[in-house]
């Protein structure tokens, strides 16, 4: 017939089965748990512990009693320390978690494993084990060493630790984690009135009640995981992904002092330290950007009407270690549960790559790619906005069209590399020569197009002139073909020349007023066409219907 006794022994053998089960539970779903390497790693302790402990109440000699209380001690130094660590993952505290502080957490239950090992050379941690005279069944007396109390120091500091942090942190978490957290804080609590109680000689004839309180601690557990999912989001879900979120956060005041921040947040805005809590964002914001902290109160009045989330955006340049970053900012406003105004959430989200990318991509839907010159479409644009207010102004509008000669030479002799050299460099030469107010492009292939305001037929002639000239004076020098030559050799050059077509775009320009961008390119190519056809290296006027060189309209000029 069984006894009181064995049904303590009973109870504790149940409390090692859990936890057993428990551990396996966590191992085959591991993938779906944020915690599973230290609660397999307290279900393993725990088991070792119990079971140790079951194993020494059955012994029937001190011998046996010693050997089994050596066991224990493999699992029960380490339960305070992972217990502890537990709970500030369950918490969310990982950022505190650094290596130093896991090993610290473990060097004084390595220590204690090692003395009790040893405890019969030094017996440093128990004074002395004997047989107790008192008891009803086999029992050892245990005098306590000075390591005992230093771990039991330890052991209740560890405990009282994962207890102040679960209550600091009760009023940050949703009410459907309340079991959990619950769960958490019971499994803490009554191990430390177990402890108490037993030190106090409080339990029936000295029995360590913690191993039967481990029942009752791991059956929660064991309902809490498998029906609750206690591992499966932190409570404090907000503080896990508060501290790994890649965008900066701010949690600010309605003063805009700052509450609280992340990390992402400390490498955006960089003297932002734990010392900023309490005091205004904007000095360290100015820091950064010339834009005004964004006032989420200002959209609720407008989103209110509408009954959407009062969220504000904006895209503001931020400068950062001397290099200039977009980010967008969006504030919205905190509130308690009632309502009330509480804060204000500030989200600081990189987009320089996305800003970049629409940048050069409006950067090339205006200029050629290659050149970095106007392209055609663009081109035409601002040549028809500079031809309505020279129509307006009654002055003309002088466009240069040219084409490089003999084009397809250069690429065929030189490859296309150098061909991309020999545009680069007449565009080059080309700037040097243009006024301010001139649009220059790339039409086509080797051929560009200038328009220059103001100019009469005779003052764009002269100004392709001087550009012709220019072109041919300075030809493409290249770099040396190869490093393996005997004799140093002189660089290759280019020789480059082209060819001009030129026509005004106004009533004394071209016959027949009101005439359009359009026409007056179509002018300039057949007066550029006039020009190839002339021996190429030349410049040719359109005025009306006729063709007029330039060279021969200036020579007979000086004649005259």
């Amino acid at each position: 017939m069984g006894t009181p006794y064995s049904a303590v022994i009973t109870l504790i053998v149940t409390a090692g089965v859990i936890n057993v089960i428990m551990g396996i539970y966590v191992l085959t779903n591991r993938s779906k748990q944020s915690m599973s390497k230290t609660f397999i790693a307290l279900s393993l302790f725990s088991a070792i512990y119990v079971f140790g402990t079951a194993l020494e109440l059955s012994a029937e000699s001190l011998e046996e009693i010693k050997l089994w209380i050596k066991v224990e001690y493999w699992g029960l130094p380490f339960l305070p320390p992972i217990s502890l660590l537990l709970i500030m993952q369950f918490l969310g505290m990982e950022r505190y978690l650094k290596p130093p502080l896991r090993i610290g957490l473990f060097v004084m239950p390595v220590v204690t494993v090692l003395l009790v090992m040893t405890n019969d050379f030094h017996h440093f941690y128990y004074r002395s084990v004997e047989i107790s005279r008192t008891a009803s069944f086999l029992k050892v007396d245990l005098v306590a060493g000075p390591w005992y109390i230093i771990q039991g120091g330890y052991t209740f500091g560890c405990m009282f630790g994962g207890v102040v942090l679960l209550l600091l942190y009760w009023n940050r978490m949703k009410s459907s984690y309340r079991l959990q957290h619950v769960t958490m804080l019971v499994g803490l609590l009554l191990p430390i009135a177990g402890d108490f109680a037993y030190l106090g000689n409080l339990t029936p004839e000295g029995i360590d009640p913690i191993p039967v309180i481990m029942t009752i601690t791991s059956a929660m557990y064991m309902y809490a995981l498998a029906g609750k999912g206690l591992m499966n989001v932190a409570p404090i879900a907000r503080d896990n992904l508060f501290e790994s979120m890649g965008d900066g956060v701010l949690v600010l005041d309605m003063e805009n002092r700052l509450v609280d921040y992340n990390p992402a947040a400390a490498s955006v805005i960089t003297k932002l330290t734990a010392n900023s809590i309490g005091h205004s964002i904007e000095p360290l914001w100015r820091m950064h950007t010339d834009a005004l902290l964004l006032d989420p109160r200002e959209e609720e009045l407008e989103s209110s009407a509408r009954d959407v989330s009062a969220i504000q955006e904006e895209e503001v340049l931020w400068m950062l270690d001397g290099q200039a970053y977009y980010y967008q900012i969006r504030s919205s406003i905190v509130r308690k549960k009632g309502g009330q105004e509480n804060g204000k959430l500030i989200v600081l989200i990189d987009v320089t790559e996305r800003v970049q990318l629409q940048e050069k991509l409006r950067y090339l839907a205006y200029h050629d790619g290659l050149t970095g010159v106007y392209n055609r479409s663009h081109f035409i644009q601002l040549s028809e906005k500079l031809l309505d207010e020279a129509v307006s102004a009654n002055e003309p509008l002088a466009i240069l069209l040219f084409d490089i000669d003999h084009f397809k030479r250069i690429n065929d002799g030189y490859g296309h590399d150098v061909g991309d050299k020999a545009l680069l460099h007449v565009v080059e030469l080309c700037r040097g020569l243009l006024r301010s107010e001139d649009i220059f492009a790339r039409y086509g292939g080797e051929e560009f197009v200038i328009a220059m305001p103001g100019l009469s037929l005779y003052e764009a002639a002269a100004a392709a002139q001087s550009i012709r000239a220019a072109i041919a004076a300075q030809p493409l020098v290249l770099t040396a073909m190869s490093q393996l030559q005997p004799q140093p050799q002189p660089p290759p050059v280019v020789s480059i020349t082209a060819s001009f077509g030129v026509a005004v775009a106004s009533s004394i320009g071209l016959s027949g007023g009101g005439v359009t961008v359009s026409q007056t390119l179509s002018a300039a190519d057949r007066a550029l066409y006039e020009a190839k056809n002339s021996g190429r290296n030349t410049v040719r006027m359109a005025s009306g219907d006729d063709f007029a060189d330039f060279a021969s309209h200036t020579a007979a000029g000086t004649s005259a």
